[in-house]
């Protein structure tokens, strides 16, 4: 086995050791030392050691110890020591001069040594008075009557009905509080845990809260060092255990000693949901940014390509006309002949009707032969609008029906997507992830230093300190501020809000910021806390914590989700039409007044305009 010896000089101030010394104590509680053989014969400088040894746990508490007997380390202030390190042995030599004892010493020979312990579980009231074990002489015990066998035995396997003084904070889901007319009734998941390790170790609990718990809650550090609330209570040794909702933090190892997590919390924020509505959007919402690109380029870009391919036909057709110029008047006098066969037969006269001043001189074009007509054409159809006519050449009647293929189906799909929005309820919109909150404007809140510490590492700095819940869950409701906690709290603080608003303002994030260990708080370097640990096991995988967390939020767990929305068509769901609709009132009035100027200053300026004539297109008379 590994063994250390540490010389330690007599001019060593042990509450305050130099490096080497220091360091050597380190290294020993690293490998795990099980036993301590202490023999400082100054017992001022033991006293300030130990009291050292607990501030910094360099040393292990929960080890043996063998030192010699000096009444300077039971004054008074060192008492609280002794509730911490109990597995210890002083050794002392008896020097009484009672006939008895120089009986013994003379058939013996040799010196008597005393070995006594710390009367734990028994509180130490005022004088510390040791309880004897044993003696030692010549190399063997000389057991006494009814004497325990064992220097070392386990004194925390039955604390023989000891009052423990439990400091609790009502906080959810470990502790609860009710106020009936006779006491302050407790309750909750650590409550139910305390209790069931109380009867197994043999202990009474008295259960209190701290003078300041309303306003300090766990408590924070002052300028002056000073700890409040509970941490407090604990960093003073009043209290043996704490009841809490402690998180198994390093921040809350410096006070106190925790135990083996008994369960695993989910750490997030209360939100606000949707800042602003997107009812207006709808229209754009069936598809995304990449599709409606898609549909814009082919919607722009298809009215060129019917120009393009129906000017390539005009140019084709003129340039056939060109190369034979005998065969349109060919056609035309077969015509008049068999015109003039058809009314002989009929014996009429042929008439050819004048055109009136008015009408078009120009001859009939086809559908797609102007760029108006191609844009105007193209946009009809994507809006399933029949076309007035079939195109002339079959290249154009071929693409058309290619491109009436694929207006069906996107107006299909838009409507599909569509009528599935209207139906849907309407988006909520929320905060969701921790990227999505550090990139909100919204600022954070949360309780203490330690959470502070935490969600500015994770990139969350714009943190507030919110001491009093019911407040910030107001200003959450506000819709600017999110509330940092777990997520049982966040379900009881949204399920008891009464206001219809709060309740449709208030979401819990998915995505948990942490999922944080919690224990049940023991007093610093405390000897219980290896009982307290097995019997904490034991009830985890018997189940039992699991069943009185269900119980402790069963109250108001049902009632956290909002209510289904029905599936209807109201008049919020239809503001995208509304906004269309004035989008196209404005854009056909300012088209009006342009077409009224345009009428006004640049057609009826015109010399050749006349008001009796307006079929007649002015820009073809001369004069």
């Amino acid at each position: 086995m590994s063994r250390f010896i540490v010389k330690i000089p007599t001019d060593e101030d042990t509450l305050n050791p130099r490096p080497s010394l220091l360091c050597n104590l380190q290294e020993i509680r690293k490998v795990g030392c099980g036993g301590y053989v202490m023999l400082l014969a100054n017992g001022i400088q033991m006293a300030r050691l130990l009291r050292f040894s607990d501030q910094t746990r360099t040393i292990d508490t929960r080890a043996r110890f063998i030192m010699l007997h000096d009444y300077r380390l039971f004054q008074p202030e060192m008492h609280y020591l002794w509730k911490r390190i109990v597995n210890v042995v002083f050794v002392r030599p008896l020097r009484n001069r009672r006939a008895l004892d120089r009986r013994i010493q003379s058939e013996h020979g040799g010196t008597v040594y005393e070995l006594s312990t710390v009367p734990f579980p028994i509180p130490l009231k005022g004088i510390f008075f040791s309880k004897i074990l044993n003696f030692w002489q010549n190399g063997k015990f000389r057991t006494l009557p009814n004497s325990r066998k064992a220097l070392f035995g386990d004194k925390t396997n039955d604390l023989q009905g000891q009052l423990m003084h439990v400091a609790v904070l009502e906080h959810t889901p470990a502790v609860f509080k009710s106020n009936v007319p006779a006491h302050t009734l407790y309750y909750g998941v650590e409550i139910e845990l305390l209790k069931a390790i109380a009867n197994v170790m043999h202990f009474r609990m008295s259960f209190y809260e701290t003078p300041d718990a309303e306003t300090e809650r766990w408590g924070v550090q002052q300028d002056n060092g000073k700890l409040t609330g509970l941490l407090g209570e604990m960093r003073e040794g009043r209290a043996d255990f704490a009841l809490a909702d402690l998180h198994h933090t390093q921040y809350h190892l410096a006070f106190m000693d925790l135990s083996t997590p008994y369960n695993t919390e989910c750490l997030t924020f209360l939100t606000p949901e949707a800042l602003s509505d997107n009812s207006w959007k709808t229209l754009i919402l069936p598809f995304n940014g990449e599709m409606w690109a898609g549909v814009l380029v082919s919607l722009f870009s298809v009215g060129f390509v019917f120009y393009a391919f129906s000017n390539i036909l005009a140019y084709m057709h003129r340039h056939e006309r060109a190369y034979r110029p005998d065969y349109d008047l060919l056609q035309r006098r077969r015509h008049r002949k068999q015109r003039r066969l058809i009314c002989a037969k009929l014996h009429m006269v042929p008439f050819k009707r004048r055109p009136e001043p008015w009408h078009d001189p120009l001859p009939a074009q086809d559908i797609f032969d102007t760029f108006s007509g191609c844009i105007l054409y193209t946009y009809s159809m994507l809006l399933l609008v029949s076309l007035p006519r079939i195109p002339a050449g079959w290249p154009l009647r071929v693409l058309t029906g290619c491109y009436w293929v694929y207006c069906l189906l996107l107006v299909v799909a838009y409507r599909a997507s569509f009528t599935a929005i209207l139906a849907n309820p309407v988006p909520r919109l929320t905060i969701d992830t921790l990227h999505d909150l550090a990139a909100s404007p919204i600022s954070c809140g949360a309780w203490g230093e330690q959470n502070r510490l935490f969600l500015s590492a994770i990139g969350i700095v714009k943190l507030e300190h919110a001491p009093n819940a019911e407040d910030a869950v107001e200003r959450v409701v506000e819709g600017m501020y999110a509330y940092y906690e777990n997520i049982y709290l966040l379900r009881e603080l949204r399920s008891t809000r009464k206001s219809e608003k709060a309740r449709q303002t208030l979401h819990i994030m998915q995505e948990c910021a942490v999922h944080m260990p919690v224990s049940i708080g023991l007093e610093k370097n405390s000897p219980l806390k290896p009982q307290v640990d097995r019997y904490v096991r034991a009830l985890i995988e018997g189940g039992l914590t699991g069943k009185w967390l269900s119980d402790a939020i069963e109250r108001f767990q049902s009632n956290v989700e909002l209510p289904p929305q029905e599936a209807t068509i109201d008049l919020k769901k239809m503001y995208a039409g509304l906004v269309a609709l004035a989008i196209g009132y404005s854009v056909s009035i300012m088209a009006l007044a342009a077409e009224k100027l345009y009428w006004r200053f640049v057609v009826e300026t015109n010399p050749a305009f006349d008001k009796y004539l307006l079929g007649l297109r002015f820009s073809t008379r001369r004069g």
